[in-house]
């Protein structure tokens, strides 16, 4: 075989193999400053269950009054005559507004008496709106029902009335749930509502699985219409919890418009130190818009668990410390951030040091406003050279 004119060194071909991958475009990270965006949020005095969704045909004198501010899904639970009834629904459709206004409309309307019902919530929080909006429904009649959360019966039986009411179901220890359940047959009066991807206890929902099984002809409704949060971030709640949801085939759709609302603010902290300014910032900005201490949750280093804010609503809540080491790509994180995300009514932030949690490259890029030292990502060819 000839040989060829000339052969290159293994050093020449090194370097021209240089030369040729420098000509091709190529990517350079950098960092872009980028101002924090000034919150918006919605007025205080903004009530979605006025905004109600028109009625059903032929619903329009079921229950009038008790059940005016309920879409038609709602209506159609709240008027169910007595029997096992589980509302399956996703956080923000509205289970405990339904079921309070189930109770009022079962005294009311179908005479069932007051002094029987047994209505059972989570939280003291949960436990006292109940009792707030049961008696500005029933007046004086409310005092008769008796209302308590589920720690009250942590040592002691719960007291057996025919008509039983459990707000959140998923998250009722199982311990409770056999006491309630220990003399009532498979025709009971029994209400329940929940989200089983909401529950975050070791377990996970036992009690919600619990109740399909022993009332497995109950009528089951599921609320598909989220009257509580901006449309971006339900969007980002339903693809981070979407892998591993309970119930398969979840719709759930924004009651709100989709323009209203910011997408999900996102800070790209240098250092812890700079994280905590950037709190601060948006913490002393919210106060300046008329947002109470109380209206936000900041859910992190220096904050609050998500387990002590997952019965609560907040207008603003802000996740710190979003590190791939605090929010691994686990089921356990997952459910931790669709929960945390699904507290809020108005506006959403995360924030981190480094690139962040893996369950953020998950969320549909779209839906963030990112601020802080943001990654940028430039592309162009290199200027060849000369060897």
């Amino acid at each position: 075989m000839a040989s060829p004119l000339f052969e290159l060194s293994a050093d020449m071909r090194t370097t021209a193999e240089k030369r040729r991958r420098s000509s091709r475009p190529h990517l350079r990270s950098a960092r872009e400053a980028v101002p924090m965006p000034d919150p918006a949020p919605t007025t205080p005095s903004r009530d979605p269950w006025q905004d109600s969704a028109p009625l059903l045909t032929g619903m329009d004198e079921v229950g009038a009054g008790l059940l005016d501010s309920l879409d038609a899904m709602q209506r159609v639970a709240a008027s169910a005559g007595p029997g096992p009834l589980l509302v399956n629904a996703s956080p923000g459709t509205g289970k405990t507004h339904l079921l309070i206004r189930r109770v009022a409309y079962l005294v009311q309307e179908l005479g069932v008496p007051a002094a029987q019902c047994l209505v059972l919530a989570a939280s003291t929080a949960g436990a006292a709106r109940i009792r707030r909006e049961l008696g500005a429904l029933l007046g004086g009649e409310a005092a008769a029902i008796t209302v308590a959360e589920f720690d009250d019966f942590a040592g002691e039986a719960p007291p057996e009335l025919g008509h039983l009411f459990i707000d959140d179901l998923p998250v009722m220890p199982m311990r409770l749930y056999r006491r309630l359940m220990e003399h009532r047959g498979a025709e009971a009066d029994v209400t329940a509502t929940g989200d089983p991807d909401s529950a975050l206890r070791e377990g996970g929902p036992a009690a919600f699985g619990a109740f399909a099984e022993r009332f497995s002809h109950a009528h089951v409704v599921r609320l598909s219409r989220n009257h509580r949060s901006p449309a971006a971030v339900l969007v980002a709640a339903s693809q981070v919890i979407e892998p591993i949801s309970r119930v398969p085939g979840r719709l759930t759709q924004p009651q709100r418009p989709a323009l209203e609302g910011s997408g999900i603010g996102r800070c790209y902290a240098v250092d812890d130190e700079d994280e905590k300014r950037f709190v601060e910032r948006l913490t002393d900005r919210l106060a300046e818009l008329g947002v109470d201490d109380d209206e936000l949750a900041v859910i992190g280093p220096g904050g609050i668990s998500v387990a002590e804010a997952a019965d609560e609503e907040y207008r603003v809540v802000c996740l710190t410390g979003m590190t791939a080491e605090a929010w691994p790509n686990t089921p356990e994180a997952r459910r931790e951030l669709y929960v945390a995300l699904s507290r809020t009514r108005d506006l959403a932030y995360v924030s981190h040091t480094g690139e962040g949690s893996p369950l953020l490259a998950e969320v549909d890029q779209g839906l963030f406003s990112p601020f802080g030292m943001v990654p940028v990502t430039r592309s162009g060819p290199e200027q060849p050279r000369l060897l």
